[in-house]
C-alpha cells in the first residue's frame, strides 16, 4: 500500500518539473487527503508525512526565495510566527535528534504557507483551479465517512463519550473535520466570485458541501461543532450576500437533521454531556469537560512548573509534546519568550484581517476563528497543510483583493 502515495509524491515531483510550481501544487493540494491516509507508513526512518514534509520546502524553495517581494508588514508576520514556532527547536536536537529534524521542515513549511499561495496566485483562474483543487481534496474523506455510515465498517476505532467516530484511514477526527470544513469555504468563496454556469458544477458544489457537512457530523467533534457555529454567525454579521451563504450551510444541516432526526440532536447532546453535566452540577471536576483534555493540560502544567529549568521555561526544551493545546506546546516547546511571540503574531493576525477588504474580510475572520478555536484542544501548528491552507488563504485575501471581484 506503501506504493500509493509514494506514487503520488512522484507524480508532484514530475509535474514540477514539467509543468512548474503551480501546476504542482495544485496536485498537492487535490491530493493531499489521500497522503495523510498512510499516516502510518513509514519510507525508511521517515513518516510518509514527514517525507512529504521534507519535499515540500524543496520543491517550492524558490518561493522561499522570492518571499522579499510580498509587502514588509505580511513578512514580518510570517517572520514572528517562524520564531514562535521554532524558537527552542535547538535544543531539541541534543534529546530527539530525529523529532527535531522533523519538527524544523514542519516550522519550515508553515513559513512557507505564508508565500505560496499568495505568491503562486496571479489571476482569478488560477484562484478558480486552487478552489476546485481544495473541493477535489475533499471528496476522498467524505467518501469514506459515506461509506462507513452505509456499511457499519470501522476503519479506525474512535469513540468520545460512547459515540463512534467515522474517521476513516486517518489517525483521529482532525483530518476529516479540516478537509471537510476546508471544501465549505472553497465552495463558500467561489460562490461569491463567480457565477456558476455549467449545471454540473453545480450539483458538484451541493452534493460536496452536504458530504462536507456530513463527515463533519459523523466525527462528532466539539470544535466541528463551534466552527461551523461560528462561521454562520460571521457570515450573518459580515457576509455581502449572508442570505446565499448561510442559507446553504443552513440547507446542509437541515439535511442531515431530516436523515437522522432525533438521533442528530441526541447525538449533540451527548457529545456535549459532560459540558452539560459540569454547568448542572453533575460532573465536579472541570477537568474531565473537553474530552479529559483538563487533565492532560494540568500534567504539562505540572512538569513545566516543577521539574522543567528556568532556562528551558524561558527557551522551550524544543520537543513537541501531545499536550492538546498550541498556547501550551508553544509555551513547553519554545519557552515564555516562544509563547509571547505567538501571542503578538495572534494580534497582529487579527489587525491584518481587518486590513481585508470589507467585502471578504468574512471569509478572513472564518479562517482566523477557525485557527483560534483549533488552538485550544488542538496543535494547528504541527499540522504544515493547515498552515498553508489558512495563512496563504488569509495572505490572498489580504494581498490581492483584486482576485476578489466578481466575475461575470
Amino acid at each position: 500500500m506503501i506504493l500509493i502515495p509514494l506514487i503520488i509524491l512522484f507524480v508532484i515531483v514530475i509535474t514540477k518539473m514539467q509543468k512548474g510550481m503551480f501546476m504542482a501544487f495544485l496536485v498537492l493540494v487535490a491530493t493531499k487527503s489521500i497522503i495523510d491516509a498512510f499516516w502510518e507508513s513509514k519510507f525508511g526512518p521517515l513518516s510518509i508525512l514527514a517525507l512529504q514534509g521534507v519535499l515540500i520546502p524543496i520543491l517550492f524553495f524558490d518561493i522561499l526565495k522570492k518571499r522579499k517581494t510580498v509587502p514588509k508588514f505580511w513578512l514580518r508576520t510570517a517572520n514572528i510566527y517562524l520564531v514562535a514556532m521554532s524558537f527552542g527547536l535547538v535544543w531539541g536536537f541534543l534529546e530527539k535528534p530525529l523529532g527535531a529534524f522533523e519538527n524544523v521542515f514542519l516550522s519550515l513549511n508553515a513559513y512557507l504557507g505564508f508565500f505560496i499561495i499568495p505568491l503562486l496566485i496571479n489571476k482569478q483562474s488560477d484562484f478558480r483551479k486552487l478552489l476546485i483543487a481544495i473541493m477535489i481534496g475533499g471528496i476522498f474523506p467524505i467518501l469514506v465517512s459515506l461509506y462507513q455510515f452505509q456499511t457499519g465498517v470501522i476503519f479506525q476505532v474512535r469513540q468520545t463519550v460512547g459515540l463512534i467516530r467515522y474517521v476513516g484511514f486517518y489517525h483521529d477526527a482532525f483530518p476529516v473535520r479540516f478537509y471537510g470544513l476546508m471544501t465549505l469555504m472553497a465552495v463558500l468563496i467561489y460562490n461569491t466570485l463567480f457565477i456558476t454556469k455549467s449545471i454540473w458544477l453545480k450539483i458538484f458544489m451541493v452534493l460536496i458541501s452536504m458530504g462536507a457537512i456530513f463527515s463533519i457530523y459523523l466525527v462528532f467533534t466539539k470544535a466541528g461543532v463551534g466552527i461551523i457555529g461560528l462561521w454562520i454567525v460571521l457570515l450573518l454579521l459580515f457576509s455581502k450576500s449572508k442570505v446565499k451563504q448561510v442559507f446553504s450551510i443552513i440547507v446542509g444541516l437541515s439535511v442531515i437533521f431530516i436523515v437522522f432526526g432525533d438521533t442528530f440532536y441526541n447525538s449533540i447532546e451527548q457529545l456535549f454531556s459532560k459540558e452539560i453535566g459540569y454547568e448542572a452540577g453533575d460532573v465536579k471536576d472541570v477537568r474531565y469537560t473537553l474530552a479529559g483534555r483538563g487533565y492532560i493540560w494540568d500534567s504539562a502544567w505540572n512538569f513545566w512548573t516543577t521539574k522543567q529549568t528556568i532556562f528551558f521555561q524561558w527557551m522551550g526544551d524544543g520537543i513537541v509534546r501531545p499536550v492538546h493545546n498550541e498556547f501550551l506546546r508553544v509555551l513547553m516547546a519554545n519557552g515564555i519568550i516562544g509563547l509571547l511571540l505567538l501571542v503578538i503574531f495572534v494580534f497582529t493576525m487579527v489587525k491584518n484581517v481587518f486590513k481585508i477588504h470589507k467585502t471578504i474580510r468574512v471569509f478572513g475572520l472564518m479562517l482566523l476563528g477557525m485557527y483560534m478555536i483549533d488552538c485550544i484542544g488542538l496543535v494547528p501548528g504541527v499540522y504544515y497543510y493547515y498552515n498553508i491552507l489558512v495563512w496563504g488563504l488569509i495572505g490572498l485575501l489580504l494581498l490581492r483583493k483584486d482576485l476578489f471581484i466578481k466575475k461575470i
